[in-house]
């Protein structure tokens, strides 16, 4: 913390690295302090996720401070719901919190009353305690980049000409017109001000016109020539420089009040109030729109549509709120993912014994929060973990898996090919494709087609021979929708998924509803049903009498579920629920959220290794990460990416 406090003294303007150090105050509890890094700053940008940001920070040191900055937000007409939401919150905790008991409230003269303290959620109050008000809310949004807006020393303003407000040191608001002229004092500053700007705009347009236009950031894999090669033997990755803090901070445009009204700041700090934080949502590098993946909102459209909601931190949070989902989700998901990028392995994969298949989840969990090639924090390891799976895929015969030989390699290769097949989806149309992806794609696609039996289902091995496993076939039928997803036209990928949901999958239901493992067995398996509605829900399955009786069947039997001590068949089971909808939903997330987001460990991760798989802690940590993405993941098994057409 004292470093970045001398960073920030060093560089006052930087409004990224300002963010940084105020959520470190704010996630310390010391709200106060937090509140006064925000109200040191110069000047504040006057868009929406700064407003959210400063409202959130000040209103919890003092309500009236967040409430009066959104309402004048709002008033302006280019609020979002998000901003309401916050300032009622606000006004929430503010009548609260000004709910003293009688025989403890203050004489006018008496020294302030420490306000109750706040308790963790769920922990019982003891006796005697008063009713804490509500928590305040939490930090739901990133503060962009700094809109250079000058103020003058100790004030805060914001605006254009007749939308000027300051902040006086008294705490008073003063409209620009009624502020007595200071001309005669200041017009030696100003003068001197103009002549140092004009020397620094010559010099800066000589400086662009000799300097060349930096090259875009761009991806390139070089290896050998043919599309056929076995191997990825030269990789060479040019990469966008990883943004720092103070890198954040670079000059923007002005933002006017035609754009977003005028809001101030108020000067009236003098709360002690102690307040329990539940949550922190923020991504890296700053608060900037999202700052991961594609996350600048100037090239959202990149995006294809149907994975926006990822993409940006307001509209992460918004879809988690509407879904259901606690604020302190986005924060274990950051935490989650921190946590994985860690156990990276020199090569790229991840994992002791089964690399491929649990590099391919990680790389899923990176994806399902915008983490792609671009990413200042977590970019480098998404480059090098997909880099690992094509080059597995190019050295194995179109194989992604460890190179043993052994019952997991059907897993690891449908899994691998499910995540190059979404990170194939979120590139493309950002015209920083990866070269040879799509090649890697069709070999490893095929590897898929050519192993599904005549029965429609996928055993064990890639030879369409054996028993059909309804374990395995999941995999496959989720990574061939995740290739469909890609707009390419890959051969026999919707032959095959329809061969699997209207022939195979009613073959191995049993007449209560469940799926079995194989089709010779006599009862289904609770934990393989999710796999098969699942299956059926993201291909021409979801309105059949099958799947009706499975639903029925999965909302019993999970009437109270729990993550337990393995998350596969949660990982299923929760996407089946999300996508239902419905009072389903709604009774399976407010038991099984809580729970799971309880049962993460100090470290980010969730459950331990131990017992004989070596990578149960990874395995687990990803499938948890990805529940807890289901609230605004654009889930690549759903629905066909909007504005692709397979060619």
């Amino acid at each position: 913390m004292d470093e970045s406090l001398q960073q920030l003294a060093e560089n006052p303007d930087d409004w990224g690295l300002r963010c940084s150090v105020a959520q470190q105050f704010y996630e310390a509890s010391d709200f106060a302090a937090a509140a006064g890094v925000i109200r040191e700053a110069d000047s504040i940008p006057a868009d929406e996720d700064s407003i959210l940001f400063v409202s959130t920070v000040l209103g919890a040191d003092d309500p009236a401070s967040g409430i009066t900055i959104l309402e004048q937000h709002i008033a302006s007409g280019h609020a979002s719901d998000a901003a309401s939401t916050l300032r009622d919150q606000l006004v929430e905790f503010q009548k609260s919190s000004l709910e003293t008991p009688e025989e403890t409230a203050p004489e006018a003269d008496s020294t302030a009353v420490t306000p109750t303290k706040l308790r963790p959620p769920g922990e019982e109050h003891e006796a005697g305690d008063t009713p804490p008000p509500p928590p305040p809310p939490p930090l739901i949004s990133e503060a962009p980049k700094l809109a250079t807006i000058p103020g003058g020393e100790g004030h805060l303003m914001t605006g254009a000409e007749e939308g000027h407000f300051h902040i006086g040191d008294d705490g008073m608001m003063v409209h620009a017109a009624e502020r007595a002229p200071d001309t005669n004092d200041k017009i030696g500053a100003i003068l001197v001000a103009a002549i140092v700007h004009a020397v620094l705009i010559v010099i800066l347009v000589f400086w662009n016109l000799a300097t060349p236009p930096p090259s875009p950031p761009q991806i390139s894999v070089s290896s050998l020539a043919g599309p056929d090669d076995a191997s990825l033997d030269n990789k060479t990755m040019t990469k966008m420089k990883q943004k720092t803090a103070a890198a954040v901070a670079t000059s923007q445009p002005v933002i006017s009040s035609t754009a977003f009204s005028s809001f101030s700041v108020p000067d009236n700090f003098d709360t002690a109030t102690n307040l329990t934080m539940v949550s922190m949502s923020s991504s890296d590098a700053g608060f900037g729109m999202s700052m991961s993946g594609f996350g600048d909102v100037s090239n959202m459209g990149a995006i294809p549509a149907g994975m926006r909601s990822r993409c940006s931190m307001s509209q992460r949070m918004k879809r988690l709120r509407e879904s259901g989902g606690e604020d302190r989700a986005e924060r274990a998901v950051r935490d989650g993912l921190e946590f994985l990028t860690k156990k990276q392995n020199k090569d790229g994969s991840f994992g002791e014994e089964y690399h491929a298949g649990i590099t391919g989840l990680v790389l899923l969990a990176y994806l399902g929060h915008c983490e792609t090639p671009e990413s200042p924090k977590f970019g480098d390891s998404v480059v090098n973990a997909a880099l690992y799976l094509m080059d597995r895929c190019l050295k194995n015969d179109g194989k992604i898996t460890n190179g043993k030989s052994g019952h997991h390699e059907a897993y690891e290769h449908a899994i691998g090919t499910y995540a190059l097949s979404e990170l194939y989806t979120m590139t493309k149309e950002s015209g920083k494709e990866i070269p040879r992806l799509e090649s890697v794609l069709r070999k490893a696609v095929g590897v898929i087609v050519d192993a599904q039996t005549k029965m429609g289902g996928w055993p064990y091995g890639f030879a369409a021979r054996g028993k059909e496993d309804m374990s395995v076939s999941g995999w496959q039928i989720q990574a061939l929708k995740a290739a469909h997803n890609t707009g390419r036209s890959f051969p026999g990928v919707e032959r095959a998924l329809d061969n699997a949901v209207e022939d195979y999958l009613p073959k191995i239901q049993d007449a209560q509803g469940a799926f079995k493992y194989n089709p010779d067995h006599a009862k289904g398996k609770p934990t393989l049903t999710g796999a098969a509605l699942l299956s059926m829900q993201i291909w021409k399955g979801i309105d059949t009498p099958e799947y009706k009786k499975g639903f029925q069947y999965l909302t019993k039997t999970y009437a109270n579920p729990s993550p337990g001590a393995n998350y596969y068949a949660p990982y299923y089971n929760t996407q089946v629920f999300f996508m239902a909808e419905g009072k389903e939903w709604e009774e399976y997330n407010k038991k099984f959220q809580p729970r799971l987001l309880d049962a993460q460990n100090e470290d980010g991760s969730w459950l331990k290794d131990g017992g004989s798989r070596k990578d149960n802690q990874l395995l687990n940590t990803a499938w948890a990460i990805l529940m807890l993405e289901v609230y605004y993941r654009y889930l690549p098994t759903t629905d066909k990416v909007g504005d692709l057409a397979p060619r």
